[in-house]
């Protein structure tokens, strides 16, 4: 092979015809949670780069306004300097966000797959039964979704929230105050879904864990009752979602009226005006994000408890949860 040879690699960065590093063998590899965690670790570097350009690629995003607003004072003035910070800027964040997509899916995907083997193969050795082992691979594979999806969208999150705060407390101290005003109740009505959301999630996940169990045993009444119930489950959810975004739409209103105000008071310039105008719909837009985060979120804790437990989840002694309440409604 010539010494400067590229040599063909696998979509995750290994060279082509080597295998996968076994996971490390640990005390809590005895868990399904332990084997999670164990290759969780040994991914740790790729996943801090994912972050990484989560965050470059934000920062792009949060600037944008900005650079708008830059250009088109300058354009009115006949200068071209902002439209060239608003061309680098953008083709910056472009670059960023296709780096990203690629390094993601190339770091996450297998990692799921190894950690649904690890656990089939570990956990069926012990003696789990399949139903069991087949529910806690989907929990696992939510618990990468986790990380691979909703931790980007809650740094995103973040950042239209405290990012635009921060740029409209620059852009006019007292319209950044009554942002931070309004962030208040909207905290209030986001923590209230956090508590509602956990005993919901925690029946999911119970049902979950028995349903492959309800298809094997193919009765039509006792699957018809199972999946009702999940579809009641997920109808509360929503219902719940539904209430607290309905709270922050109106409480944005208010922050809207306030804004157009004071952007049609006084002298403004008329890029510092859409820009204004542009973080203030980051900052709302952000509060969107927030209930889906969270309730996940919920539902993560809950998902770790149960790949932590070494036991059978279906034993009725163990720690799966409470029985099911088919009678309760939505």
């Amino acid at each position: 092979m010539m010494p400067n040879a590229a040599v063909p690699c696998c979509d995750d960065g290994r060279p082509a015809g080597t295998a996968r590093p076994a996971v490390r063998v640990t005390a809590r590899s005895v868990t399904a949670m332990g084997i999670v965690d164990d290759r969780i670790a040994g991914a740790r570097r790729r996943i801090r780069t994912c972050y990484g350009l989560v965050v470059a690629e934000n920062g792009f995003d949060l600037l944008w306004p900005f650079a708008v607003g830059l250009a088109i004072d300058g354009l009115i003035d006949d200068r071209w300097a902002g439209v060239a910070v608003f061309v680098v800027l953008s083709l910056a964040h472009t670059a960023t966000g296709y780096v990203r997509q690629r390094y993601q899916s190339r770091t996450f995907n297998p990692l799921s797959a190894d950690i649904a083997a690890d656990i089939v193969a570990q956990q069926r050795a012990t003696g789990v039964d399949t139903a069991s082992v087949s529910g806690r691979t989907e929990l696992a594979a939510e618990y990468v979704g986790f990380l691979d999806e909703d931790v980007p969208v809650a740094i995103t999150a973040a950042f239209t929230i405290v990012g635009s705060l921060i740029m409209l407390f620059l852009y006019d101290p007292l319209l950044g105050l009554a942002a931070a005003a309004v962030g208040l109740p909207v905290f209030v009505v986001n923590r209230r879904l956090m508590t509602r959301s956990e005993g919901v999630y925690r029946d999911l996940n119970d049902l979950a864990e028995v349903e492959v169990d309800v298809i094997g045993r193919g009765d039509r009444t006792e699957s018809r009752r199972h999946f009702r119930i999940v579809g009641r489950r997920w109808v509360r959810l929503s219902d719940t979602e539904a209430a607290s975004w309905g709270i922050v739409e109106v409480v944005a209103v208010a922050l809207w009226v306030f804004t157009l105000v004071r952007v049609t008071t006084g002298t403004v310039d008329v890029g510092e005006v859409i820009a204004t105008i542009a973080y203030v719909a980051f900052y709302t837009a952000g509060f969107d994000e927030v209930p889906g985060v969270l309730q996940r979120l919920t539902r993560l804790r809950d998902i770790k408890r149960r790949l932590d437990d070494p036991t059978d989840p279906s034993d009725p002694a163990g720690p799966a949860g409470p029985e099911i309440d088919s009678s309760a409604g939505p």
